[in-house]
């Protein structure tokens, strides 16, 4: 070829770049080798580190894989492959989402890390993220939230990337939406952002079986303060009420929340070009700090905020640290959230960032749930200004820090036992709390409470200035009242904000606490209940949704609605309560028997919740109920009043063969039982009788 021949085809030859790269790492925490993708503009190049990039991790849904994002192709889908713009063609291309990330990374400088989340050797199932998942399972379990600190350090060594958490986000599809729910909720310090993707199921089991622990993705708000969220699911998606939950749940909680309903008809990441446009804004935006904090974890050992917590924890269950500040914390352990009980006791020790006088003298001062009683002792910070905090966990404490420069301790306190706070739609409802004062000094305090849900709720006063005597609680009755106006679709969950100023500086604490507001439907005139014991619920036994029981409470008999039971109910028994609606939001539903959870925490005190079982009746969500534990004997004049709530499926026929029927379609209803001496249930009417 001659030289004006090579000129010629040079300049006219088409732009083609190489296209994604795939890459793999032994890794330490899994103790196998791993694989990831890797996709990058098309003027990336290796070489010139004068040039770095923000990374978007990426979690497939079931099937876990960048040749398996799900158990289709476009093919199956009955959809046209995407075109990779630039780059030469790949088979791999027909598999979601390889051609669209090309595309993303060709019009943003931006690198996208599609993470491999196969585990080899289970036996059934999409075989992705959670052996726990599998009947029987040997090996290693798997923590993703500790593993993608590992994969960040292999692509930061490996990719020009720009380093630290404002250059980080994560998002994932199904399966790897959820998984990206829970990595980023166990790490919210080292993302600007994370989303989500037609997310699902709503429970999972996570860990190793000494401390598996049910994550129920609806409770992980408490963890994301500092962390923009955004939710898009596809309008005839058939588990697309998730992410709508989702999205309702955790609007108002402290943190950017942001939602996107495409016109798609199938169960896929669809515009991801939205979706990771709203981590590109973010890649310009400062990390978040934040000065206050809450965080639930079930692994023994993690790391949060620069705050470092070692156990010696065991069995199923939750390590909570609640809203952490400079001047102190709260520790709590918990079975289940936001129901159940705390765990035995066991040491915890929390280590806090290097934010205090290095060899500086400081106080602690704690109030014990248990004890209900005040204790102080001195503590030095280590030469690098570090505190080691020791608690013995159980149902819980409140630690406050005194010394320089830190403002004092006043703290709400938590019911420990159930912290969701239900109100009655349009009804006034005053709201009390008890107030501890850990600093050795009388405060004067101007509490301020606020609310981002403004349709849903209305805050009717503002609390009076209280003046609280060093080391002692004190209880406000009626600190604030509030009217909830119910929402449908998913919205009617809230949240109400308590901060406070005192001598006129506005504390770091922010005391979040969730709100639901129910609707008062009209009650039947006819509605079956009955009491079991709580351990016959063997769902093997269900055929079609529901069976007749027999194990039930005391006597061995059936206690119905009539009031005819005979057996009696005795303080420490431990039962749960299944009712029969004469009407369902399903037609398909009729008679079929729903289990409950009670509700309202403090003002419910005559049971409390011993475990939450789930219940699954068909392949979308799992429902739940309650073993409860009778704390008071019912008498003659003064039965047991149990508010609970209760959930009812539903499955839509989507038009035109679109993909599948709806699996998580549900709704709430919400009824209060009066539980007798002898045993029997009825459904409370006065409230009816009251509103007429």
């Amino acid at each position: 070829m001659t030289p004006l021949k090579i000129a010629f085809f040079l300049i006219f030859l088409p732009l083609i770049t190489y296209s994604f790269t795939d890459e793999s790492h032994f890794s330490k925490t899994f103790g196998t080798k791993r694989f990831f993708r890797v996709f990058t503009p098309p003027d990336y190049d290796r070489l010139d580190t004068s040039k770095k990039y923000p990374v978007i991790y990426y979690f497939h849904g079931c099937g876990g894989s960048y040749r398996g994002s799900g158990r289709y192709s476009y093919s199956d889908y009955g959809l046209d492959e995407p075109i990779a713009i630039g780059k030469s063609y790949d088979p791999d291309y027909g598999y979601p989402n390889n051609a669209e990330f090309e595309n993303v990374t060709y019009h943003n400088d931006v690198i996208i890390v599609s993470i491999d989340g196969k585990i080899e050797g289970m036996p059934e199932g999409c075989k992705v993220y959670f052996p726990s998942q599998a009947e029987s399972w040997e090996g290693n379990y798997y923590n993703f939230s500790a593993y993608i600190r590992e994969l960040i350090d292999v692509v930061d060594s490996r990719y020009n990337t720009k380093k630290g958490s404002q250059f980080r986000a994560i998002s994932g599809l199904s399966m790897g939406g959820l998984m990206a729910i829970w990595v980023a909720a166990t790490n919210p310090h080292l993302f600007s952002s994370a989303s989500e993707f037609c997310h699902s199921p709503n429970f999972y089991d996570v860990g190793e079986p000494a401390y598996q622990t049910t994550i129920d993705v609806q409770q992980l708000w408490r963890n994301l303060r500092g962390l923009p969220f955004r939710h898009t699911t596809a309008d005839r998606d058939y588990l697309r009420y998730y992410t709508t939950q989702l999205y309702g749940t955790f609007s108002g909680a402290g943190f950017e929340n942001e939602n996107y309903l495409a016109d798609f008809c199938k169960h896929y990441a669809a515009r991801i070009d939205l979706q990771f446009g709203f981590h590109i804004d973010h890649f310009s935006k400062p990390k978040e700090k934040v000065s206050c904090f809450s965080f639930i974890n079930l692994y023994p050992e993690f790391e949060i905020w620069g705050y470092n917590v070692s156990s010696l924890k065991t069995g199923n269950g939750w390590i909570y640290l609640h809203d952490v500040t400079k001047n102190g914390l709260g520790i709590y352990t918990r079975k289940q959230l936001p129901w159940g009980e705390n765990l035995p006791e066991f040491d915890i020790s929390v280590t806090t960032p290097a934010i205090y006088k290095p060899k500086g003298n400081y106080t602690l001062s704690r109030y014990s749930y248990r004890d209900q009683m005040f204790s102080s002792e001195n503590l030095i910070a280590d030469i690098d200004g570090k505190l080691t905090i020791n608690s013995s966990g159980g149902e819980g404490e409140e630690i406050g820090i005194t010394g320089s420069e830190l403002q004092p301790p006043v703290f709400i306190l938590t019911d420990t036992i159930n912290e969701n706070i239900y109100l009655t739609e349009n009804t006034k409802t005053p709201l009390s709390f008890d107030i501890i004062n850990l600093s050795t000094s009388s405060q004067t305090i101007d509490f301020m409470v606020s609310t981002e849900n403004v349709e849903l709720l209305k805050i009717i006063n503002q609390p009076k200035q209280v003046v609280i005597p060093g080391l002692s609680k004190i209880s406000i009755d009626s600190f604030i009242a509030c009217i909830g106006t119910y929402m449908p679709d998913y919205q009617n969950t809230g949240y109400i904000k308590i901060s406070s100023s005192i001598d006129g500086i506005v504390q770091d604490r922010e005391h979040i606490i969730q709100i639901t507001v129910k609707k008062q439907d009209p009650l039947p005139d006819a509605f079956r209940i009955k009491i079991f014991d709580g351990k016959s619920e063997d769902m093997s036994l269900y055929k079609y949704g529901w069976r007749e029981w027999d194990n039930p409470l005391s006597s061995g008999n059936i206690h119905e609605g009539s009031g005819n039971g005979n057996g009696k109910a005795e303080v420490g028994e431990i039962f749960s309560i299944w009712i029969q609606p004469p009407v369902a939001f399903d037609s398909l539903d009729i008679g079929t028997w729903h289990p409950t959870i009670p509700i309202n925490g403090k003002d419910n005190p005559d049971i409390t919740v011993e475990e939450i079982k789930q219940h699954r009746y068909n392949t979308g969500r799992a429902i739940l109920s309650a073993q409860m534990q009778l704390t008071r004997k019912p008498t003659k004049d003064n039965p047991v009043r149990i508010p609970v709530q209760t959930e009812l499926l539903k499955v839509e026929y989507l038009e035109n063969d679109c993909h599948r029927n709806t699996a998580d379609n549900f709704s709430y209803s919400y009824f209060d039982l009066l539980l007798f001496e002898d045993g029997s249930i009825e459904m409370d009417r006065s409230f009816k009788k009251s509103t007429k």
